[in-house]
């Protein structure tokens, strides 16, 4: 291969780097208790609304202290979060998050 080769190559894979676009930050929308998480989990696949459930305390910590301790934080893509708004209300008053 020349070098002149490996140069347009590296060129045309940068510029199709520029136009694919980036994954999306998700964004954080409720935290609840273990005993609640069936709930958030449940009104998020009703809406076809991808989420990331993720423990604060970590698999040892719950494991000492009881999984029900355990409070999961919940996000999900940035342009689902209005359609996840719409009836978020009654369920951070259900969560109390």
């Amino acid at each position: 291969m020349k070098i002149t080769d490996l140069i347009k190559r590296l060129k045309k894979d940068k510029e199709s780097k520029k136009t694919t676009q980036p994954t999306p930050e998700p964004v954080f929308f409720i935290s609840a208790a273990q005993v609640w998480s069936a709930h958030v989990e449940s009104y998020l696949e009703e809406r076809g609304i991808p989420y990331l459930k993720e423990g604060r305390k970590g698999p040892a910590l719950a494991l000492e202290l009881g999984y029900t301790s355990e409070i999961f934080d919940y996000y999900i893509p940035r342009e689902a979060l209005e359609d996840a708004l719409e009836g978020a209300g009654e369920l951070r008053e259900i969560t109390g998050g």
